[in-house]
C-alpha cells in the first residue's frame, strides 16, 4: 500500500513547493504546466500544490523533501491557531476577549482634558465655521492638533487666538469702527471708485482686508472729511444764500 495515502491534505505555495525539494520556483510552474503536479489556482498569485503530490513526484525522482516549520504531517495546526493555543496556556489569557480594554474615543494624553482642548466637531459648532474655512485657519497659522477620544483636538487658547486674528483679518469685529465700502455706496450713494478717490483725497485712514482685496475706511475720519467737504463744497454755500 502507497504511504502517501495517509497523508491529509495539505496545500502549499509555489514559493514552499520549490523551497522543500531545493528547485527554483520556475521549475515548480514548469511541472504545473506539463501536468506533472497537480495544483489549485485560486486567483492572482495563489496557486497552491498538493502536498501528496509533491511526496510522489520527489519520491520517483530522488528528491530529498524538507517540509517547511509550518507544515507538519503530524497534524496541520497552523501557526496562528498553535499561537492562540500557547497564549491560553498561561496563568492569564492575554487574547481573552472578555478583557476590557480603553475604545479609541475613551483615550486622551497626558494633559489633555474637556476643559484645555476643543474637538474638530466642537471648534465648528463653538464659532460657526465651516471645515474648509477652519482647514486654511489651521495652515495660515500653523495650528498644533493632537489626537484625543478618536478624533483630532486643538488647546482653546491657540484655537481662540488664531480664529481671533483670522476674523480681524477679514474685518469682522471692525464693523463698529469702520465704514466696508459697501456700507459707504449705501449711505451716500456713491460709486466704489468715487469712494476710493474721496478717501485718498481726505486723508480718509484705510485698512485693508481679505489678502488686500476689500478696503476698510474708519468711520471718524470719513465722517469729519465729508462734513468739511460739505462746507466748503460750491453746492452748499449756494444753498446756504
Amino acid at each position: 500500500m502507497n504511504t502517501t495515502t495517509r497523508i491529509p491534505i495539505v496545500l502549499m505555495s509555489v514559493e514552499e513547493t520549490a523551497q522543500a525539494v531545493s528547485i527554483s520556483v520556475k521549475t515548480v510552474r514548469s511541472l504545473i504546466r506539463q501536468g506533472r503536479l497537480r495544483a489549485v489556482n485560486f486567483g492572482t498569485r495563489m496557486t497552491r500544490i498538493y502536498l501528496q503530490d509533491l511526496l510522489e513526484i520527489a519520491k520517483g525522482q530522488g528528491y530529498q523533501v524538507v517540509l517547511p516549520s509550518s507544515l507538519s504531517l503530524e497534524g496541520t495546526t497552523p501557526k496562528k491557531a498553535q499561537r492562540l493555543k500557547d497564549a491560553e496556556t498561561g496563568s492569564a489569557n492575554k487574547l481573552a476577549k472578555c478583557r476590557k480594554t480603553p475604545k479609541a474615543g475613551e483615550i486622551a494624553p497626558d494633559g489633555v482634558s474637556h476643559d484645555t482642548h476643543y474637538t474638530m466637531a466642537e471648534v465648528l459648532s463653538t464659532f460657526d465655521i465651516k471645515y474648509g474655512r477652519f482647514y486654511e485657519v489651521r495652515n495660515r497659522y500653523q495650528l498644533q492638533s493632537v489626537h484625543a477620544w478618536g478624533t483630532t483636538c486643538f488647546k482653546k487658547e491657540d484655537v481662540e487666538r488664531v480664529i481671533g486674528l483670522y476674523n480681524e483679518e477679514q474685518g469682522k469685529n471692525i464693523s463698529d469702527d469702520w465704514y466696508t465700502c459697501f456700507d459707504i455706496m449705501k449711505l451716500y450713494g456713491l460709486g466704489k471708485t468715487q469712494v476710493r478717490r474721496f478717501a485718498e483725497t481726505h486723508g480718509v485712514r484705510i485698512r485693508k482686508f481679505k489678502g488686500g482685496r476689500a478696503n476698510y475706511y474708519l468711520k471718524a475720519d470719513w465722517e469729519a472729511a465729508r462734513k468739511k467737504a460739505e462746507k466748503q463744497s460750491a453746492s452748499t454755500k449756494a444753498k446756504r444764500k
